[in-house]
């Protein structure tokens, strides 16, 4: 999938993504930017159509989303990664950790109502999620790939609020990087969901019956279990 950063002069950053598996224009309102989903080689112009419809609504509809604010108390406490925050002496915020295992470090004069100070948090938190997301899931994905004989050209991780993962008709694989803070056995079926596109390419009878038949029949309660979790925690 190809990606491309709008920044419109009265929406704001808008995120394009380019999905040969995209049968329309499909637009989502976050908090952090508009994301648009559109079919290949579709034409700008069509682009200036859309936004000039719905950039306003889109526009009201993100400032009514509610972000999490991150204070002194935020904590993540995941299977594979935690993190919490730490007052120093030192001024600024840097993040420290591995293994899983971080610390955001925030000095003295931090003020978190600070709208600045909030996206300066949300990008340390987002650094050690990649981090720990690239340590784990293209392993664990190799693992099952080798485990099924069902094989994939790429593996990216990436981060994106749409999908959990996504399998293009060249054989590449992209997991969103926040995979890595949901249960194991979600991964795992995020990941053998996109292994099985490997060889179904749409979400037929035949698809659902393969995936079935790697989750132990049980991909349906699987599916419903994973609808719970957001996409994006920041």
């Amino acid at each position: 999938m190809e990606k491309r950063e709008i920044s419109h002069p009265l929406i704001g950053k808008i995120i394009v993504t380019y999905n040969e598996r995209a049968r329309k224009i499909i637009m989502r309102a976050r908090f952090d930017a508009i994301y648009i989903t559109v079919p290949p080689y579709t034409p700008d112009k069509e682009l200036e159509r859309v936004l000039a419809e719905y950039g306003e609504r889109l526009k009201r509809d993100q400032e009514k989303i509610p972000q999490e604010r991150i204070d002194c108390n935020f904590r993540i406490e995941t299977q594979h990664l935690r993190l919490h925050l730490e007052k120093t002496t030192v001024a600024g915020i840097v993040i420290k950790g591995k293994n899983g295992v971080y610390t955001l470090f925030y000095g003295p004069e931090t003020d978190f109502g600070c709208k600045d100070t909030q996206q300066t948090l949300r990008r340390g938190i987002t650094a050690a999620v990649q981090h720990r997301a690239k340590e784990i899931l293209p392993q664990r994905l190799q693992q099952l790939s080798g485990q099924h004989n069902l094989h994939c050209k790429r593996i990216t991780v990436r981060n994106t609020s749409t999908h959990w993962g996504s399998c293009s008709s060249s054989g590449t694989i992209s997991l969103n990087l926040h995979l890595i803070l949901l249960p194991q056995h979600l991964i795992d079926y995020v990941i053998l969901h996109e292994l099985c596109h490997t060889v179904e390419m749409n979400h037929s009878p035949r698809f659902w019956a393969l995936l079935d038949e790697l989750c132990g029949t049980d991909s349906k309660r699987l599916r419903a279990e994973l609808k719970s979790y957001k996409g994006n925690i920041l």
